[in-house]
């Protein structure tokens, strides 16, 4: 049986000692060591399962003690540093598991994928979202046919998002749409298995809302394929919520399939010569329980020497999309085409 991979955990805060805990459960991963500059943070992580004899206030610290002793960085750190990590990391000769958005910066992110194949080290973006099993089932049916050439999508997503005070999330401009939008942009590109070539955006703050930047839009996307695709969004909902997937409607000439709740439905109603209205029962990985599947493909595409899905150098087709959807608010709503962003 192979080694479990020897992990640097950067970062305790909530999200950090989230991947920690996945880390833990996971019989191919072991924390080797684990950096937190925040002393309260630093005792958080220690009461889940921080190592505390292995627990550094700097990356340099951590990448010197732990020399011949480390496969990989798990970067959880703020956007804006993730630059400075994957430089250490990649002249450390590691490979680079990093938290998703890759960067807040998308000229800094063209830098780090640049870095990564350089190094011939793998970079991998934490896109945990596209993994569950509604994103999983919802692309094997389309490419079953079961509903024809998909037209429209349309995405609906009301949260009570990031209300931590002082926190990076609520500090920052565009930080609902960087840190969240992603997430679906990114299922977006999946469960379509298409890629997206514009982007029109609006973007506004509701008078009740707690975030310094704009944290609710309406997105419209174009594919290559011609589908079109609307994502609205409020991260300063407080009343009723949609799960954290959101609300999924997706159209083609023979039904609907729909995401509500946790469940997947496929309908066919108007001018069916048999009508449908039935539950799609979802995938499930072939995976133990708590065994997190992110963490899985990223061991084994270590383990067997290929690119793991989600990769930098595809990760930044969907981070184009956030890009292109800020400019696009900047420009009040104008069309944005992919490529602009894609080319500088």
């Amino acid at each position: 049986m192979a080694e479990p991979l020897r992990g640097i955990l950067v970062g305790l805060g909530g999200r950090g000692r989230y991947w920690l805990g996945n880390g833990l459960r996971h019989p191919d991963v072991t924390w080797a060591a684990v950096v937190e500059p925040d002393e309260s943070n630093r005792q958080r992580g220690i009461a889940v399962g921080a190592p505390a004899d292995r627990l550094f206030v700097s990356l340099d610290d951590a990448l010197t003690a732990m020399r011949g002793e480390a496969d990989f960085v798990m970067d959880v750190t703020p956007p804006a540093v993730h630059e400075a990590v994957a430089q250490r990391t990649f002249t450390a000769g590691l490979h680079l598991l990093g938290e998703k958005p890759m960067s807040d910066d998308f000229a800094a992110a063209r830098r780090m994928v640049e870095l990564g194949r350089r190094a011939g080290k793998l970079h991998m973006i934490t896109q945990n979202y596209r993994f569950g099993p509604q994103p999983r089932t919802t692309r094997r049916v389309l490419a079953q046919d079961t509903i024809g050439s998909v037209g429209h999508v349309d995405i609906a997503f009301y949260m009570n998002w990031a209300d931590n005070p002082g926190s990076h999330y609520v500090l920052f401009p565009y930080m609902f749409t960087k840190d969240m939008g992603i997430h679906h942009f990114d299922m977006l590109r999946y469960v379509l298995a298409d890629e997206p070539a514009a982007a029109q955006c609006v973007a506004w703050n509701p008078a009740w809302g707690w975030h310094k930047g704009d944290a609710s839009h309406v997105a419209v996307f174009t594919f290559v394929s011609g589908v079109h695709a609307v994502h609205r969004g409020v991260g300063c909902a407080v009343g009723t919520r949609t799960t954290w997937n959101g609300e999924w409607r997706i159209e083609g000439p023979r039904g609907t399939i729909t995401w509500e709740g946790n469940d997947i439905f496929h309908t066919h109603l108007h001018r069916a010569e048999h009508p449908v209205r039935e539950q799609v029962f979802a995938d499930r990985p072939p995976l133990p329980p708590n065994q997190d599947p992110l963490l899985t493909e990223f061991v084994a595409a270590v383990r067997e020497g290929r690119q793991p899905e989600c990769h930098a150098a595809d990760n930044l087709r969907s981070l184009a999309m956030v890009e292109a959807c800020v400019r696009s608010a900047q420009r009040g709503g104008a069309r944005v085409d992919i490529a602009e962003v894609l080319q500088g």
